[in-house]
């Protein structure tokens, strides 16, 4: 069986993670794995490279579209027998051509699994968004007839993606639930690294830095935390378009010694450990890995109430408005002053009840090879 991946291939990106992961266990099933990266980054370059996995490029949509439906178009008229699959990651259905072509020029099976509840990036034009709602719904109805695996990552992205989830599956976003394990090593070894005692509350939060993660909300809840409790320290992981803008706010506002900005890291998940407290305020999501691999860590997760109710799988999560800045700072100064249990038994309960959730990325990518195992027989 051989497949072509496509996605946005780039650090920060939970699409990408749920990707990289899930592959590396189907190449152990036979899968053969070719890429197609539409970000134009080279971010995962060296990895796939090291799996000997061939990576094409095409341009990226809001660079130049023309040049993107083009090299789509020469790309599926010259692979029109080379896959047996195609499996597109998406986030919106506007930008369907690519979809298209590979079903008017290719033999492969269409899979297409939407990752997002919202487009991924704000569209500020009134009338640019305007022409973009159309093509979604366009495009909703355009994959819905031509796609012959419909998946997403939760009920509220399937209906976002295809316009229902009657004909679509839901795939639960699978993860290592051994690595993310709370690590009492890991916990010390980096609080030491940005000077902190143990005793100091460390929050974090992880996620690019786009508008939609709201990285400002944070550092404002941050802020009203630190006036109280001046032992205190924020820790955000993640890089992106609003870094500078983020540092510039730390500045005036004061913070810089109480604030760390890491801007990338392969060890996340030994950071979950240093966390005492994690804050999710998302303007939306199609899942949330982030919040998925802090609770494995048994990390508390105070998020957005704009996320699915999906990732609601253990006691260490809950919603709050971000109507009310006021209750988060409640809600992280109730629980940082009166937690007491121990964090290597809530990891190790989290663990078992996520694990029989369905969210394991063993589980998740054995039933995804379930699905393309039936496909490709009938």
């Amino acid at each position: 069986m051989k497949v072509l991946l496509v996605g946005d291939f780039q650090y920060g990106s939970g699409m990408t993670v749920y990707m990289m992961n899930t592959y590396k266990r189907l190449i152990m099933s036979g899968v053969d794995v070719e890429c197609l990266s539409y970000s134009e980054k080279h971010d995962f370059e060296k990895e796939t490279d090291a799996l000997g996995w061939e990576t094409y490029y095409v341009t990226r949509v809001g660079k130049n579209p023309i040049k993107h439906w083009s090299d789509w178009f020469r790309f599926c008229r010259n692979n029109s027998n080379s896959y047996d699959l195609i499996h597109f990651n998406y986030s919106s259905s506007w930008n369907f051509l690519p979809v298209l072509f590979a079903h008017l020029f290719t033999n492969a099976k269409l899979v297409v699994q939407s990752h997002n509840t919202d487009y991924s990036n704000p569209i500020k034009s009134k009338v640019l968004k305007q022409i973009i709602n159309i093509l979604n719904k366009i495009g909703s109805h355009v994959l819905s007839k031509i796609t012959d695996l419909k998946l997403g990552v939760s009920n509220e992205s399937l209906a976002w993606m295809f316009g229902n989830t009657r004909q679509g599956l839901v795939l639960k976003n699978g993860i290592d639930l051994s690595k993310y394990s709370f690590s009492g090593k890991s916990r010390r070894f980096l609080r030491q690294s940005l000077g902190l005692k143990d005793s100091t509350w460390v929050m974090g939060m992880v996620g690019v830095l786009t508008d939609r993660k709201n990285p400002f909300f944070s550092l404002k809840v941050f802020e009203q935390l630190h006036s109280t409790y001046p032992d205190s320290h924020l820790v955000i992981i993640g890089r992106g378009p609003l870094q500078r803008q983020l540092e510039e706010e730390i500045q005036v506002k004061k913070l810089k010694p109480f604030v760390s900005l890491i801007d990338h890291t392969n060890s996340m998940n030994e950071w979950y450990s240093a966390f005492d407290v994690l804050t999710f305020p998302s303007l939306f999501e199609g899942f949330g890995f982030v919040p998925l691999e802090a609770q494995t860590s048994g990390l508390h997760v105070i998020a957005s109430d704009q996320i699915p109710n999906d990732v609601m799988i253990t006691d260490s999560i809950e919603k709050v408005s971000l109507n009310s800045q006021d209750k988060w700072v409640d809600k992280l100064h109730t629980y940082l002053s009166t937690t007491s249990e121990d964090r290597h038994v809530i990891s190790d309960r989290n663990i078992r009840v996520i694990d029989a959730a369905g969210y394991s990325i063993n589980s998740s990518a054995n039933k995804l090879k379930k699905l393309f195992d039936e496909m490709l027989a009938t």
